[in-house]
């Protein structure tokens, strides 16, 4: 419940009498059939130029007027009741004019009035450039568990580590436009924004009483238009107290995100620390309306304010809020809009216009939410996931929210604290700062542009005062083939440039060091010098380069090279990594699933098992003939979901020649039985025989003995694998062909979904869809039994019988811990270099061990361990990964 004080609503009907009255923005939403939301009864109109001017606002006879006879005709017509100009000031500056903010009204007429004819009747007249309904856009908030750690994204944004450079400056204005706020709250009323000539007792705070006990004495002190704005204004009912109704959480929540009083040994921290904000209400509980946006945008920009946050939006665009972002943004702000919680790759605005970066939402571990929009169109992406900050004490004054809506502040509030770092920076320089500054995201959405600049950082906008910055740009191989290829039986020197970024300090005394994952090969020399390495330049290791050997034996692979730098002063980044080929691939897979993009099964299967392969189009390309396939000792052909022509008489008759010559064939599909049933290919060269289609059983537990399920079952159904197991055949094995699995509770047991053979070559066929075999850990998953397969097949497999390599060689690479500094909790990631079981230990650099974490592993798996360091002093600690091989070490440092 809000208190309402007297003085002040005859305050408001001083102000808005000369400017018009407030409109209605409580009244009901209307959706229309697109989908559309807006306010009842209610249109935006934006008068032409020339009629600048020419508007004189009246009542006569309950019909509110221009004093323009064309509108005025049509104000009769309707019904209109009321005129509510969106720009109130009594002067209008050039780039308002620019954009006809001085030339918007709201016309209000009856609630349950159709406003389709109402809007055509007025886009007729010569006088309107354009008619909008007044748009109602929701928040973008999602419910969440009030339990999550709090406030974990100060970590992630390096906050503590900025904070100790700068911690923000009073005069630096961020606006947050939402459903108001508890401004008595005590984690938010030291840094409320004061409007100091309003500030009638000048006691420096909001006394809500009226005058001379407080600051409500209904003159508006500084002409602006809106009297006894001392912490900002209530858009939605013309006052002067912005306060949420009830329960409404989301503006004081969004509100804290940015500017909770930090460092009073109260609540939360916000973003900018020492940075103001003002206090405004543009909607209620759900949403709110944009003549309430805009009338905000209209208020804040003249009063000096530097950003302006709106976690709010809709699919639909409005002109006028369009043209109120472009006014903020020209008169030198900055704006950030929320992406919207769908999970969809969707535009909403108002983060979509022009001038405003549209902020998606990450989570933990700086990847996206499920939830939040992504696009080539999102700017930033943010921390938004349990987000803890403040909520009104009706609702007990903290909470933990998800959603578009947190991130929104959250980039906001870097945003003012960048411009409390450097007060000289423009909103184009800022928002390029923020950009700069963004972190790269290990999400695949990233990488196709669709998350922005990445995920924002407090930290790398101050790095590089105390930093150089190598970013590895290049790399070569010096090889015995001459190819720029390390293959087999090569002593290969490979040199490597670094690029210093631009602004950064110069890095002088620059060294690297060189990891290899890779079967069998040797580094020979695995450091490297570099020239010094100004910001702005770059320089490689040609005069001294990192030299390996890989054994004429070892299997064609993606090397992968792990490399870390250390210069004076230390690289912000030392650690990173690249692929490189090794050897022809021996590997074919053939996709012969017309179009069904079922190939990312295979290829990711053995990816896991770092082996070689090249794809071939069957429908791009036509049906590979024999010659193609007797270049590879493998062949993995799959027809997916194909029910008709899964093997054409040209494909029996290459796989005979490529079979007969020695071949070593993995053949998937659901049909191929059922279509070849009773042909000559089937039984002579797939050795088996169909028996009936359909089964409609996914799970195939293997047959104990059998090299390749070793009696581990496999789950052709969940949403692991393509999920696409829906007229898996039966087959019996014939001659010398065996069966590696069943079908649990078939009747006939003999009929299986899968047979293998050995004879003159080498067969594995899969008569239910290999794509569908689940991930889930549980059961036999596909990277594993490819990986049993290829052993079967003969084939040397990369990462198996290597000789032991040197742990120190393999230092670089092994562990990569992030954030760092970091606060409460760390995420140690590393390539396992044994099977079997790690441990992670952390010691205090006094020699104290503090954390223990252990882990079963499997060699090449990529692997991630969370350790809690809440109990942690802040200081130097050191991170040794225990195994079979050897011990790796990495630093990290803990601070708050």
């Amino acid at each position: 419940m809000r208190i309402r004080v007297l003085a002040l609503v005859a305050a408001a009907v001083m102000v808005v009498s000369a400017q018009g009255s407030w409109p209605d923005l409580l009244r009901p939403v209307v959706r229309s059939a697109d989908g559309e939301e807006h306010l009842a009864g209610q249109l935006i109109i934006e008068l032409k130029p020339e009629m600048r001017g020419q508007v004189s606002l009246s009542e006569k006879d309950g019909v509110a007027l221009f004093g323009i006879p064309a509108l005025d005709e049509l104000n009769r017509k309707w019904g209109v009741k009321l005129i509510a100009p969106l720009w109130r000031r009594p002067t209008v500056d050039p780039i308002a004019m620019k954009y006809g903010c001085d030339l918007q009204y709201l016309i209000q007429f009856d609630v349950n009035q159709d406003i389709t004819p109402v809007a055509a009747d007025y886009e007729r007249l010569s006088e309107v450039d354009y008619v909008c309904p007044n748009g109602y856009m929701r928040f973008d908030e999602v419910p969440n568990d009030p339990e999550y750690s709090r406030q974990w994204h100060f970590v992630n944004l390096g906050a503590p580590f900025a904070w100790g450079v700068a911690k923000g400056r009073t005069r630096v204005v961020n606006c947050v436009l939402d459903d108001g706020l508890d401004l008595f709250h005590p984690d938010i009323e030291a840094n409320l924004w004061i409007n100091t000539p309003e500030d009638v007792n000048g006691n420096g705070r909001f006394d809500t009483l009226p005058y001379p006990d407080g600051d409500l004495d209904g003159v508006d002190q500084d002409m602006n238009g809106y009297a006894d704005d001392v912490v900002g204004w209530d858009f939605v009912t013309g006052d002067a107290i912005p306060m949420p109704y009830g329960t409404n959480e989301h503006g004081t929540h969004c509100w804290g995100i940015t500017n909770a009083v930090t460092n009073n040994g109260v609540g939360v921290a916000g973003t900018t620390w020492n940075s103001r904000s003002m206090a405004l209400r543009c909607g209620q509980e759900g949403g709110i309306s944009i003549y309430a946006a805009i009338g905000a945008i209209y208020y804040l920009v003249p009063m000096n304010a530097w950003s302006i946050s709106m976690s709010f939006g809709s699919a639909s665009p409005y002109q006028p809020m369009a043209d109120a972002c472009q006014y903020a943004w020209d008169s030198g702000l900055v704006l950030f809009g929320s992406a919207g919680n769908e999970g969809v790759e969707a535009m909403r605005y108002p983060a979509c216009y022009n001038g405003v970066e549209n902020v998606a939402a990450s989570g933990r571990n700086d990847t996206k939410t499920s939830w939040s929009n992504y696009g080539t169109w999102v700017d930033v992406t943010a921390p938004g996931e349990g987000i803890y900050s403040t909520v009104p004490r009706l609702v007990g004054s903290y909470a933990s929210l998800d959603g578009t809506s947190m991130s929104c502040p959250l980039a906001a509030g870097v945003a003012c604290w960048i411009k409390s770092y450097d007060s000289t920076v423009s909103n184009a320089t800022c928002i390029q700062l923020l950009h700069d500054a963004c972190d790269s995201m290990p999400d695949p959405l990233y990488v196709q542009g669709k998350l922005g600049a990445g995920r924002v950082s407090m930290a790398n906008v101050v790095l590089p005062q105390y930093y150089c910055n190598l970013k590895l740009t290049g790399w070569r191989f010096n090889d015995g083939g001459g190819n720029g290829r390390p293959d087999p039986g090569e002593t290969v020197a490979l040199i490597v440039t670094y690029a210093n970024s631009p602004g950064w300090r110069t890095a002088t005394n620059v060294q690297a060091t060189l990891g290899v994952l890779g079967t069998d090969v040797t580094i020979v020399k695995g450091t490297a010098t570099f020239p010094d390495i100004p910001g702005g330049g770059s320089g490689n290791c040609s005069a001294d380069s990192f030299v390996f050997q890989i054994s004429p034996a070892a299997p064609p692979e993606m090397l992968r090279f792990f490399l870390t730098v250390s210069a004076s002063p230390e690289p912000a980044y030392p650690d990173t990594n690249f692929a490189a080929q090794s050897g022809s691939p021996r590997v074919l897979i053939v996709d012969d699933d017309a179009g069904q993009n079922y190939e990312r099964y295979y290829t990711s299967a053995c990816d896991s098992n770092r082996l070689l392969y090249d794809v071939y189009s069957v429908q791009t390309s036509g049906s590979p003939s024999a010659d193609t396939l007797r270049h590879y000792p493998v062949v993995i052909w799959f027809t997916g979901d194909t029910r008709t022509s899964t093997l054409t008489p040209t494909d029996q008759a290459n796989l005979a020649s490529y079979l007969d010559n020695g071949g070593k064939l993995i053949l998937s599909g659901q049909n191929i039985a059922y279509e070849l049933n009773g042909s000559a290919f089937l039984s002579n060269y797939l050795k088996c025989e169909y028996v009936a289609d359909s089964t409609g059983k996914p799970y195939l537990p293997g047959i104990v003995g059998d090299p390749l399920t070793r009696g581990d079952t496999m789950v052709t159904a969940g949403g692991g694998g393509a999920n696409n197991a829906r007229s898996s055949d039966a087959i019996r094995a014939l001659g010398e062909a065996v069966a590696c699995a069943r079908y649990r509770d078939y009747p006939d047991t003999t009929a299986v979904p899968m047979i293998r053979y050995s004879g003159n070559y080498r067969l594995v066929f899969f008569s239910v869809p290999f794509e569908a075999i689940d991930h889930s850990n549980r059961y036999l998953q596909r990277w594993t039994l490819i990986r049993r397969i290829f052993d079967w097949f003969g084939e040397r497999l990369p990462g198996v019988e290597q000789p032991p390599v040197a742990a120190e060689s393999r230092r670089p690479y092994a562990l990569r811990i992030t954030p760092n500094p970091f606060s409460s909790r760390a995420l140690v990631e590393f390539t396992a270099p044994v099977t079997g079981g790690v441990e992670l230990r952390v010691y205090s650099l006094s020699g104290q061990l503090v954390s223990t974490v252990s882990r079963q592993v499997n060699f090449g798996d990529y692997v991630r361990m969370n350790v809690d360091a809440r109990e942690l002093t802040n200081g130097i600690y050191l991170f040794q990964l225990v195994t079979g091989e050897g011990v790796y070490a990495q630093k990290a440092a803990v601070l708050r």
